[in-house]
């Protein structure tokens, strides 16, 4: 077994174990079933005396699922509608879209 085969399989269980099921949808074409990992990293920004604190979601999915996801896109997940923000960006093995993202209001 070559190494992006394991590496393939070593994804495939992060996400079967930490994923959870969301659809996405990109316009013009037909929801699709795919499984996420939500994270939430930490930023800290300083305004003036005070710092502000900000959590901006970062949505990871895997490339075998949507080949060529967007800015702009959206992926729903329990009820909550994310938008990409930003343009996705590959992981170090290009197995993992990893998107910067914002949660819609409605």
């Amino acid at each position: 077994m070559d190494i992006k085969t394991r590496f393939a399989k070593a994804i495939d269980s992060q996400f079967t174990h930490l994923g959870r099921a969301a659809v996405y949808i990109k316009s013009l074409s037909e929801p699709q079933d795919i499984i996420v990992i939500a994270r939430r990293p930490e930023q800290l920004f300083e305004l003036g005396d005070g710092h502000l604190h900000a959590e901006n979601p970062q949505l990871e999915f895997r490339v075998s699922e949507v080949s060529s996801p967007s800015r702009g896109d959206e992926i729903h997940i329990d009820g909550r509608i994310y938008r990409i923000e930003s343009e996705p960006r590959l992981d170090l093995h290009q197995l993992v879209w990893v998107t910067d993202s914002l949660p819609l209001i409605e």
